[in-house]
């Protein structure tokens, strides 16, 4: 018996109706009024209730079944020809995969993603970068080596600790570990263990997990004679409670590094894998006379964009920089406060920008050229003529068109951020902006100040190429 003669004898037409609805195959949707050859029989009640669809078994055939693309490519009926031959279908490609039939594994490899020499790993539809330790980043695109801290005195005091400290001169002169800052000048310019502190270490608290990937170790001189670290050990914790000691790669022995061969000249070691820790220890294995230290950590934020955008090095150049006064000393041309010298750490009489007026409508702009991703400022003070002179606290404001303005919000208070400035002349201090912006402009915005509004800065971050 047909088919078609079945379904007759089982349903009469008058309690029949035809029923259109989408057919899936193969994970396609097909209006079943467009179909060349209605695959089924759909038959629908009159109270439309329940519908009965017999298919017909010619339906499993055809270019698409089964289906010939690999590696989860989509069949198409296609009506076009491969050279000559009318092939009646076509496959679409997931990313990654390439060929006729899906079928070739596309090497992400050989367009060289990874920058900075670092080593790329073809994966399936897919590739990974292996960076060297200063790099980071999806295609080691980020540089993660700028100073933490210790030199500029973005480390703090209070975040540096050790294990004992040297008193020398019947204990008037005291070799704190605070004291331990890379190039530090004076009678009294690094850290020194105890005599008696048989396992001497130095702490650094970076306040936050951080990447580390370096150190710069350095001796001084005490009562004439040099002193230093040759060899030491590094140890990380991220609570300052448990600790691990960095260790040789691959294998369970203590990494020993090279310290230094004289009080003066600094001496670099990086960490490859970097380490991701809140604590850093050094560990002085073996000391010229009293174990004797200046040092300065190496790395960057976690994200890795947090790299100076060239107001110290001069990439960001004078015409950049704009500002809303300037002051003059001595209503002096030649001491002009002008916001191109606002650049961090600049030397020489008159070095950095001053503004023309003290009041909260001031600011310093910086106009990095394209939208950037800001993490960061640095600011510092400086002197004019004796007299110290510094922003303590200011706010951001950012733009991507210098006429309609953002100020940076506190989301927790819903209200205005105020950054905390700097507390004299010299000192760096950071500020991590987090979320971060994108943005062409950033202004800085001075709130409180100390004498006249003066300001030298840093503005970090990235451009984004992901």
């Amino acid at each position: 018996m047909g088919l078609n003669h079945l379904v007759s004898q089982l349903l009469t037409p008058k309690h029949l109706t035809s029923c259109f609805f989408d057919v899936f195959i193969h994970d396609i949707i097909h209006p079943s009024h467009t179909l060349k050859r209605p695959p089924q029989v759909c038959l629908m009640s009159l109270s439309q209730i329940h519908y009965y669809c017999l298919f017909l078994f010619t339906w499993f055939t055809g270019p698409c079944h089964p289906n010939p693309c690999h590696n989860r490519g989509m069949c198409e009926i296609s009506e076009t020809y491969r050279g000559d031959t009318f092939i009646g279908y076509v496959c679409k490609c997931p990313p990654g995969f390439s060929g006729v039939h899906c079928q070739r594994n596309v090497n992400e490899c050989e367009r060289e993603p990874c920058k900075n020499g670092g080593l790329c790993t073809d994966l399936v539809a897919n590739y990974s970068c292996s960076c060297p330790g200063e790099y980071m980043g999806r295609n080691c695109q980020y540089k993660c080596s700028g100073p933490l801290g210790m030199e500029g005195g973005i480390i703090s005091n209070q975040q540096i600790t050790a294990s004992s400290t040297h008193r020398a001169l019947f204990g008037l002169q005291k070799w704190y570990p605070y004291f331990a800052r890379l190039n530090k000048k004076g009678l009294v310019n690094a850290w020194t263990a105890a005599e008696n502190d048989r396992w001497p270490w130095i702490q650094i608290n970076l306040q936050r997990r951080m990447r580390v990937t370096g150190v710069i170790t350095q001796g001084a001189k005490r009562i004439g004679s040099p002193e230093y670290v040759k060899s030491y050990k590094v140890a990380y914790s991220d609570d300052g409670k448990t600790w691990r000691t960095y260790r040789v790669k691959g294998k369970d022995d203590d990494m020993i590094f090279r310290g230094n061969v004289d009080n003066n000249a600094p001496s670099a070691n990086s960490f490859t894998p970097p380490i991701e820790a809140q604590y850093v220890r050094i560990y002085p294995q073996v000391c010229r006379r009293h174990c004797t230290l200046r040092m300065e950590l190496l790395g960057c934020e976690l994200t890795g964009c947090s790299e100076p955008l060239g107001m110290k090095s001069g990439h960001i150049q004078d015409y950049q920089v704009t500002a809303s006064s300037i002051f003059r000393t001595l209503n002096m041309d030649m001491f002009t406060w002008e916001p191109g010298k606002a650049r961090l750490d600049k030397q020489g009489k008159v070095n950095a920008w001053t503004a023309g007026h003290s009041d909260q409508s001031q600011w310093l702009q910086v106009d990095l050229l394209v939208p950037t991703k800001v993490t960061g400022i640095i600011t510092q003070g400086a002197k004019d003529f004796g007299h110290v002179q510094f922003v303590g606290s200011y706010k951001i404001a950012y733009s991507n068109d210098g006429e309609r303005w953002n100020v940076y919000q506190d989301e927790k208070q819903g209200k205005d951020k105020v950054f905390q400035g700097n507390f004299d002349n010299d000192t760096h201090r950071k500020n991590v902006i987090d979320p971060p912006i994108y943005a062409r402009l950033v202004r800085i915005l001075p709130w409180s100040w100390y004498g006249r509004i003066t300001l030298r800065a840093e503005i970090l971050g990235c451009t984004e190429e992901e």
